[in-house]
């Protein structure tokens, strides 16, 4: 019986440490083309640091508060740091164009000097000479109307119709597909992203924690988010963690067709391997800039 509650007691607190908050080290690598960039995910009880392991150069590193939601990006390069809030740490959308003013559908009236109080309305034009017969208008004629241009398709009665352009963006949302399946240990859910001709593959766990992309530098404000900018700020906001994402190109299907195989990659994120630990970080390495570096501000735009 002793050993019994003793097996109990193990498996209750195995599930327990594996419901609460992760701690320990992720390592992942990111392929694009011929490049492969390794990560480490060292995971406190307090903090997240983000960096890569290859030392042939000095990249930036990413420190996240885990209550705070503030990142820190080091840069060993020139021994400075920037610190991001958390509404700076997501790229955003750019601002939708200004909308142009209405013409008017008719003319102001009593625009010039009749329309001004107290002002004398102009002398008429004094008539034109008659011209020899045969030669130049003739009064009391009626001078032939100009040819009037052709309609435009789905025109009125007014100004001819400017077609409607295409929309700036394409909505992209995080779609789940229903198939799960078990990655390194993890329960995990499949997800989709399409945008523009391309897919994303992602298949996710909750058993870990809420996903930090890597930066390497200041998020950009302007111009349109590539998939490979959002994917990671969408799993973040459903606090899942990725094991695997594939992006690939899409080939669109020819009318009344099968769709056809997904085309190349175009990058991959994943992780090779996953282990729990307790993080001593007592004086402060791991989770804040060395005392040497020099606190840059962020950039205005």
């Amino acid at each position: 019986m002793r050993s019994m509650a003793l097996a109990v007691s193990v498996v209750t607190f195995a599930i327990i440490q594996h419901a609460c908050a992760f701690d320990g080290r992720i390592t992942a690598t990111i392929t694009q083309g011929s490049q492969v960039t390794p990560l480490l995910y060292t995971v406190g009880t307090n903090f997240l640091r983000v960096e890569v392991t290859d030392n042939s150069r000095p990249n930036p590193v990413d420190i996240v508060d885990s209550s705070s939601g503030e990142l820190i990006l080091l840069f060993p390069n020139n021994r400075s740091f920037v610190r991001l809030k958390t509404a700076e740490n997501v790229p955003t959308a750019p601002p939708s164009p200004p909308t142009m003013p209405t013409m008017p559908s008719t003319p102001p009236q009593q625009v010039g000097p009749t329309g001004v109080p107290g002002m004398p309305a102009p002398p008429p034009m004094p008539g034109m000479p008659q011209m020899p017969a045969g030669v130049g208008p003739q009064s009391g004629s009626s001078t032939p109307p100009m040819p009037g241009m052709p309609a435009m398709p789905g025109a009125g009665n007014g100004m001819p119709m400017m077609p409607m352009p295409p929309p700036m963006m394409e909505k992209t949302e995080l779609t789940a597909t229903g198939d799960k399946t078990n990655l390194l240990g993890f329960a995990c859910e499949k997800f989709e992203i399409k945008q523009r001709g391309q897919v994303m593959e992602i298949w996710a766990t909750d058993e870990l924690l809420p996903f930090q992309p890597y930066l390497q530098n200041q998020p950009g404000r302007f111009g349109p988010a590539m998939i490979e900018e959002q994917w990671g700020q969408m799993l973040k906001a459903k606090k899942m963690f990725p094991l695997l994402a594939i992006l690939r190109f899409a080939p669109p299907a020819a009318p009344g067709s099968a769709a056809p195989p997904p085309g190349p990659e175009r990058m991959r994120f994943q992780v090779l391997s996953v282990t729990a630990d307790k993080i001593d970080d007592q004086g402060g390495d791991l989770s804040q800039p060395p005392p040497d570096y020099q606190e840059i501000q962020p950039l205005p735009f």
